[in-house]
């Protein structure tokens, strides 16, 4: 078992490196990856067993669960730790909901209530609040995202966020009715897992001149919970709530002395796995389904599963036979940075590996171009384009003229409405795939 803390993925770009994600801007997309990296206090401190995972796979649960609401980012879960997010522009703000008063960072509404403020995040509180107890009404409390001293988050209000110009009057307003009707939608589904949705953070940005929740949402990184049965008891004996989220890692290090500067405590292996246990703990309970981590090496499997998104060709060959031929495909494919993968299957052979490599493309609406490269009798071209709405060239392979004769009949006489392009020369092959991407040089 090991630890996911970063990945260097070739290809993509420039790499853009978060306290828990690091993402790849490709076009109208970011590749988002969830490490096993953990932070608090602004702080990253480490990292736990399969976090990553979790996270990521909550994340699109909450998703799914909330996107009557207001638009969302995702556009599809790639492999356990990414996933494919529309490329929206932040804005620099996040949308605290508080709707008990707690905490102990130095942004939470306790921590500043208990050192006698009494108006926070432009907002007033009454005198004689406990700890713990539940507002009469979830509160916004703003906060700047990482413009404070050392990269911290400030505390801001409305008022100022409107007078310094952040964001409109009228997306700030957008966003606090998003994020009021994602707290009800959470607190609902909190509530049925047992759990209390204490307080969330939402992060949202604009794809389009829409309005669209980004990052992450009610994850035990992003809220905070307690558990629902003891809360009313627990709060009566001024004990604390029994949390259900990342409360008790901070409490870990605050009792060492740790508030997000000076030097890290070392965290134990035996504090990890239980971190660990907590995290898989509260996706079953919100999901309803046991937590299977892919423990293949993450690295390898992400960068294999990224392929299949980004893959502009592919390149289907009925035999191994052939594999001078298709060299000469990939190496003008090369030649044009055009990204492609090749797989090696028989139409009349292996029918059901031909239509699984075109189903792992069909399934997430992935636009490529397929380039079938089958002789004598082609029946893989026509296979493929009858299966298939994305465009297919037929590129049959040749050693002479009779081979020539013989291989472009078959390539040439395809089916009623099984639109085949034949294309003799390997590199015009490839020009004819770059004229379809829109890929000129």
């Amino acid at each position: 078992m090991s630890l996911f803390k970063k990945i260097n993925l070739k290809g993509f770009g420039k790499r853009y490196h978060g306290k828990v994600r690091d993402f790849y801007i490709v076009g109208n997309k970011r590749i988002l990856v969830t490490t096993d990296r953990i932070s608090s206090f602004d702080r990253v401190l480490g990292c736990i067993f399969y976090k990553g995972q979790i996270l990521n796979q909550l994340s699109a649960f909450w998703f799914k669960k909330t996107s009557d609401i207001v638009a969302n980012h995702m556009m599809v879960v790639a492999d356990p730790n990414v996933m494919i997010v529309k490329n929206c522009r932040p804005y620099p703000i996040e949308i605290v909901i508080r709707g008990y008063i707690t905490g102990i960072t130095t942004t939470s509404l306790w921590y500043n209530y208990s050192q006698g403020k009494r108006k926070v995040y432009g907002l007033k509180f009454s005198e004689g609040l406990k700890k713990n107890q539940k507002l009469t009404s979830p509160v916004i409390t703003p906060t700047t995202r990482g413009t404070g001293v050392g990269g911290h988050d400030e505390k801001i209000s409305k008022k100022e966020i409107l007078k310094r110009g952040i964001v409109s009057k009228d997306v700030y307003e957008e966003m606090e009715k998003a994020a009021l009707a994602l707290f009800k939608r959470g607190t609902k589904i909190a509530a049925k897992a047992g759990l209390i949705l204490v307080d969330t953070k939402y992060e949202f940005g604009d794809y389009n001149g829409e309005l669209t929740l980004i990052d992450e949402v009610h994850t035990p990184d992003s809220s905070r919970f307690w558990i629902k049965e003891t809360y009313k008891e627990r709060l009566k004996k001024g004990l604390e709530p029994e949390n259900f989220d990342k409360e008790f890692f901070r409490l870990w290090y605050a009792k060492r002395g740790y508030g997000g500067d000076g030097k890290v405590p070392q965290m134990p292996e035996y504090y990890r796995q239980k971190v660990s246990q907590r995290y898989r703990k509260l996706y079953e309970k919100f999901t309803g389904s046991g937590f299977k981590p892919d423990k293949q090496d993450p690295a390898k499997r992400i960068k294999n599963n990224l392929a299949l998104f980004f893959d502009q060709v592919v390149i289907i060959a009925g035999s191994k036979r052939d594999k001078q031929f298709v060299k000469k495909i990939e190496g003008f494919l090369l030649d044009k940075q055009i990204r492609f993968k090749t797989f090696y299957a028989s139409a009349h052979k292996q029918p059901q590996k031909v239509l699984e490599t075109i189903d792992g493309y069909k399934k997430f609406d992935i636009n490529v171009v397929f380039i079938t490269i089958a002789g004598r009798s082609n029946a893989l071209s026509g296979f493929v384009a009858a299966n298939s709405s994305l465009p297919v060239i037929a590129c049959p392979p040749f050693k002479d003229k009779l081979d020539y004769l013989i291989n472009i009949n078959s390539s040439l006489q395809m089916p009623s409405k099984v639109p085949v392009m034949t294309v003799i020369d390997p590199e015009n092959a490839v020009l004819a795939v770059e004229r379809i991407l829109n890929q000129k040089n």
